[in-house]
């Protein structure tokens, strides 16, 4: 208690000299608090006064600062009276005081505290030096129209139809089916979707859609405009495409079916997106950020390439052999799903989707009207 008494009189006396408590030591101490001056107020001599003294090591009022301003925002509210900067003046010399033990007894050797120093000390480096290696004012405005320019997929986007289809094996058969489609739709259009469901469930010969409703997904106009398909997404033939596009409101039904090399097909309209167009003014920014990124990576690279060639690397294939990787403890992750944060679930199972606030829909630039969820 002596130890900590000494070192709470020594902080009142220090800050009293500098004239941060405002008033002479006996109103100090007297006082409800003192608060700490703004940080122009001191000359750096006077920021390096000793506020505290551990054997050799010291505490000053630039230390003192620096660890109290590294606090939250929230705690650092808490610091506002001489008593809690005595608390926080304590905890550093109990920090320094264990510090220094574990430093007599050989743990600033040890590996782990080793590695964490190199780590913390890397993590500075790259902020404050690689960091500068670029910078935003680099990348030029010509260089931002060129890549707007080269990537007209990203900013112009054509109109995309929704359908499914019902592939048959003959007209007759097609046509007879589309009148009792056609006739229960008719009677019952919100359910339009479910009523072509079902029959392509039941009637289609196309084994690729036929458990999902006959579902082809987003595509473009044949001859007009092209939208890219994952690998997973079913073949459209021209001629549905065509007819899909041709079709006024979502849920209605081609009137006669088309024909592919597959065979006949009913064609309904499930949805739609609207084409459009951002102008370079709207996106330079975002454009702007992606090539600063990308050109950082590429100096970062380069720098990292650079010291590898002067430190003259070099890698025992043999011996990397010999690396014993040890086994995970407990059940194995199932590496074939997406990890997700925790408490968020996959889409469609009790939570939103990744990234969205509860009842709070995607954006997208426009509006697709008419479009059904996936």
């Amino acid at each position: 208690m002596s130890e900590i008494r000494s070192f709470s009189l020594l902080l009142t006396a220090a800050l009293a000299t500098l004239g941060l408590a405002g008033c002479r030591d006996d109103a100090a101490k007297s006082a409800g608090g003192i608060a700490l001056a703004q940080g122009d107020e001191l000359t750096p001599e006077e920021k390096g006064r000793v506020v505290a003294k551990i054997g050799d090591e010291t505490i000053t009022l630039a230390d003192f600062e620096r660890r109290l301003n590294q606090q939250s925002p929230f705690a650092r509210a808490r610091y506002n009276s001489l008593e809690r900067k005595r608390e926080f003046l304590d905890s550093l010399v109990r920090f320094e005081l264990l510090a220094r033990e574990a430093r007599k007894r050989g743990y600033d050797k040890d590996p782990d505290v080793v590695l964490a120093h190199k780590q913390a000390m890397v993590k500075r480096f790259t902020s404050e030096e690689v960091s500068n290696l670029v910078k935003m004012g680099d990348v030029t405005d010509a260089e931002v129209q060129a890549h707007y320019d080269a990537h007209p997929e990203e900013y112009d986007k054509p109109g995309e139809v929704r359908g499914a289809h019902i592939l048959l094996p003959d007209e007759p058969a097609a046509k007879a089916l589309l009148v009792e489609i056609s006739a229960k739709v008719q009677a019952e259009p919100l359910k339009a979707r479910e009523i072509f469901a079902d029959y392509a469930k039941a009637n289609s010969t196309d084994a690729a859609t036929r458990e999902t409703g006959g579902d082809l997904q987003f595509f473009g106009q044949p001859g007009t405009s092209r939208v890219d398909r994952g690998p997973m997404q079913p073949p459209v033939a021209p001629p549905v495409a065509l007819a899909a596009f041709a079709i006024d409101k979502v849920g209605d039904v081609a009137p006669a079916p088309v024909k592919s090399s597959a065979g006949w097909h009913l064609v309904q309209k499930t949805g739609f997106r609207r084409p459009y167009k951002r102008e370079l003014d709207d996106v330079k920014t975002s454009i702007r950020n992606k090539l600063f990124r990308e050109r950082k990576g590429r100096a970062m690279q380069d720098f990292v390439q650079g010291l590898r060639d002067s430190a003259g690397v070099t890698i025992d294939e043999a011996v990397l052999e010999q690396v014993t990787v040890e086994a995970p403890k407990g059940p194995m992750p199932d590496l074939s799903q997406p990890r997700l944060p925790p408490g968020m679930a996959p889409p469609g199972r009790g939570m939103p989707r990744l990234g969205m606030p509860p009842g709070m829909a995607p954006r997208r630039a426009p509006a697709d009207e008419g479009e059904e969820a996936p």
